[in-house]
């Protein structure tokens, strides 16, 4: 018997049949993937993916933020422009953009739709495919179906083997390495740089953001084996004369003999200029392609006014009050540690943190780099399996030398209790995991309206 996919209700319940490694407790290894099963059903649906020109980006730290400049960039040349990300705040359609607006419910379901029917043609009923591999095929469906120009495609984890890695892309991006899903992707710089440089191909540029001498020789020889020219940031490409304007960057970017002037950032944070400059690198990569561009030349003004424009959910992403509130989806060592920078760059008092961080982080870094920073801290859960206990938690951040730290189970009580510790003057910051961002996200935006 045939699945029938009608509402996103039925989308919902099809996925809790598959695994979803994004919250399974462990994740997955790296001896679980491969390509295959995409590949195979990519080849019932007469592979969708080849229907539009494709980006690619990988990194340990903002890819996504990177994923979002450069499809705003990409739409401000007069493309039609799709944007996969993962894992989705609040809603499972905010995985899914074309134009910078969320996929509607019924272009999902015609896209899951089809998907479903793909599979069960395979073998009769449908394949073990998982969670996320299920997504990346209805985006590439829902792409083909909007008739869309070109596609910006972030990696969930990895690269080598995940499932967006069957795209052929006209430019792939890495940005930063660190270390992050230790368990999947290895132990080391070099382990992990070697899974994100999977997704580089043979002939096809690679715009490299990562600082990491080891991660870069990786990346490097792996290129290299492939024909594969790489720009580097720092040496290739370059961010220049970065000011900040309160809550706001203004910084110029030089890129292929190019100079970006005065590009305006609506963001307090210095490595989302770095991620908007890979963005514009990318951008003038593939505005070099034959045919590509719609006027045939690039309009660099419009591409610095998308740039501005480009909202980032979630990405130390401030609501105003007193005090005021961030919403930050930062997870790992890398961004959390970036975050508390930031937020010390920016408050006007008191920082207290509400937070939550999975088990599979390095968590004594990450409460290391809190402790130097926060006024104080609630620790409190986000109904995950993969979660640390906050009681672990707020161990380690005393541990550090951390202040006024305290547990709050229910997720909304402890931004109330974070609220009344910051007071009027200070500065609320929601950071650790990005289901957290999700679960308090709303709550943030009616506590300041």
């Amino acid at each position: 018997m045939s699945t029938s996919i009608n509402t996103l209700q039925d989308i919902t319940s099809f996925l809790a049949r598959h695994t979803d490694y994004e919250k399974q407790q462990g994740g997955r290894t790296r001896d679980i993937f491969d390509l295959e099963r995409m590949n195979e059903v990519l080849n019932r649906l007469a592979r969708p993916e080849l229907a539009y020109v494709t980006a690619h980006i990988a990194g340990t730290k903002g890819k996504g933020s990177t994923a979002r400049f450069l499809a705003g960039a990409l739409q401000s040349q007069g493309l039609k422009v799709g944007l996969f990300t993962s894992p989705h705040l609040e809603r499972l359609t905010q995985r899914i953009e074309i134009n910078g607006a969320e996929i509607s419910e019924k272009s999902l379901v015609e896209a899951f739709q089809r998907v479903v029917e793909a599979l069960e043609r395979e073998q009769g009923g449908a394949p073990d495919v998982t969670f996320f591999e299920l997504l990346t095929l209805a985006s590439m469906v829902a792409f083909q179906q909007a008739q869309i120009d070109v596609a910006v495609f972030e990696v969930g984890l990895g690269g080598r083997l995940d499932s967006t890695n069957v795209i052929s892309p006209i430019v792939s991006i890495i940005t930063e390495i660190g270390k992050d899903h230790t368990k999947q992707l290895g132990d080391t710089i070099e382990e992990i740089a070697r899974e994100k440089a999977g997704i580089i191909k043979p002939g096809v540029p690679v715009v490299c953001g990562a600082s990491d001498p080891e991660a870069q020789k990786i990346i490097s020889l792996t290129a290299r084996d492939v024909e594969a020219p790489v720009l580097y940031f720092g040496r290739d490409y370059h961010m220049r004369g970065l000011q900040r304007n309160g809550r706001s960057l203004e910084f110029s970017a030089d890129v292929r003999g190019y100079r970006y002037e005065k590009v305006h950032l609506n963001h307090p944070a210095r490595f989302m200029a770095e991620n908007a400059t890979h963005a514009l690198c990318a951008l003038e990569i593939m505005a070099s392609e034959p045919d590509f561009l719609p006027d045939g030349i690039i309009d660099r003004e419009r591409a610095m006014d998308a740039i501005a424009r480009t909202e980032l959910p979630g990405r130390f992403e401030i609501f105003d009050g007193s005090p005021a509130i961030v919403i930050d989806s930062a997870h790992n060592e890398v961004s959390i540690k970036a975050a508390m920078q930031t937020a010390k760059q920016v408050a006007k008092g008191p920082i207290v943190c509400v937070t939550g961080i999975a088990r599979d982080k390095d968590i004594e870094a990450c409460m290391r780099h809190m402790a130097e920073v926060a006024d104080g801290a609630v620790f409190t859960t986000y109904y995950n399996p993969r979660e640390t206990q906050p009681i672990e938690l707020k161990n380690l951040y005393e541990k550090f030398g951390g202040k006024q730290a305290s547990i709050e189970e229910h997720s909304e009580a402890a931004l109330e209790e974070a609220i009344e510790k910051a007071g009027e003057n200070g500065l609320v910051l929601v950071t650790g995991s990005v289901y957290l961002a999700g679960l308090l996200r709303t709550a943030a935006m009616e506590y300041t309206t």
